[in-house]
């Protein structure tokens, strides 16, 4: 056997040991951590909502591109005081199942998000909030269901067209090539590297920060599992061919919140397109968060909590004035006289 075959087997059976392991590793971490929510049925699938506090308006928040609800466990618990906060898994991430191949779509994800929050008793009217590729999906639902939505909080959201105005290298190609890098790891190599503790200062230090203690295990755990790795491709390359304009809002109650500290090559691109979303509605208020970057609710996790409790209040206020409105009592008609 030549040389050159000997180190094709070898690297064959390194796969399959590494694969063997991963697929043993993310089998162990769904029986050490199981779902802190409720896992909701949506057509044969589940998907893992974490809910928390009580009234009305809900305020409902979808993370940004492969992201989980552990990330968002600070803010929903501050903000809970005020009102319902859920945060959910979209499918594929978390704790939610995977959405079968072929389907992954902004419409699919509000309707999951639709179907799962009524399994779950989670009733309208909500605040519908969005990070990133959040956002998108939030005015995907509220096109879907307007009369369902009181109000939008956009956290740094990102813009249908932006893949085409970043240029390709930028937006397009920069997202294709990130999913290929992704798709191109060897499956349980940076599993491996961490029990080996060779994974890099970087990566611990972003595992570590994204939740409470109490979830820094399981959040680990999710980052190096398999699925993660699958729907991080699969969001990624859906985010590459986004194309469009967001809808208008007409006169629904509005927050937009957009980091200052953004690449300096993008940012006058970026800055003009969160400007053109805080301006899809009339009873719209834009924020800049000066010290974060793109993950504001980790950054500034007390402005994205103020942020939340203010649109409540007038959410709150606009229906007490629509009721108002509603139950005035109407004078009686004065007749018309003709003229002559």
């Amino acid at each position: 056997m030549s040389r050159a075959a000997r180190a094709a087997m070898a690297v064959a059976a390194a796969g399959l040991v590494s694969a063997a392991y991963q697929q043993a590793a993310d089998a162990a971490d769904r029986r050490r951590f199981p779902p802190p929510g409720r896992l909701a049925d949506v057509g044969g699938r589940r998907i893992h909502l974490l809910a928390r506090g009580e009234g009305t308006p809900a305020v409902v928040i979808v993370p940004a591109l492969a992201s989980n609800v552990l990330e968002w466990v600070r803010v929903q618990r501050a903000a809970a005081t005020k009102t319902t906060v859920c945060v959910y898994d979209r499918a594929g991430v978390g704790w939610s199942a995977p959405p079968p191949l072929g389907t992954l779509t902004l419409d699919g994800m509000a309707d999951d998000l639709h179907t799962a929050l009524a399994a779950t008793g989670i009733d309208p009217p909500y605040i519908i909030a969005g990070q990133s590729l959040g956002g998108i999906v939030a005015r995907r639902f509220q096109a879907r269901y307007p009369a369902d939505v009181t109000g939008m909080l956009l956290v740094d959201s990102s813009h249908e067209d932006q893949s085409r105005r970043f240029g390709w290298w930028t937006g397009t190609g920069a997202h294709l090539w990130h999913a290929a890098q992704r798709q191109s790891r060897v499956l349980g190599a940076r599993r491996l590297a961490g029990s080996a503790g060779r994974l890099s200062a970087v990566d611990w230090a972003s595992l570590t920060r994204e939740t409470i203690p109490e979830y820094a295990g399981a959040a680990r755990a999710i980052t190096l599992s398999s699925k993660q790795r699958q729907i991080v491709v699969r969001e990624t390359i859906l985010a590459a061919q986004l194309r469009g304009r967001p809808q208008d809002l007409g006169a629904l109650p509005l927050t937009v919140i957009s980091s200052a500290n953004r690449w300096w090559d993008r940012w006058p691109t970026w800055s003009t397109m969160q400007d053109e979303l805080a301006a899809l509605s009339s009873d719209s208020v834009h924020m800049t968060a000066v010290n974060a970057g793109h993950n504001v609710h980790l950054d500034e996790p007390l402005l994205v909590v103020q942020a939340i409790r203010d649109l409540v209040e007038r959410c709150r206020a606009t229906h007490r004035a629509a009721g108002a409105r509603d139950t005035a009592p109407r004078l009686p008609a004065r007749p018309v006289r003709s003229a002559g």
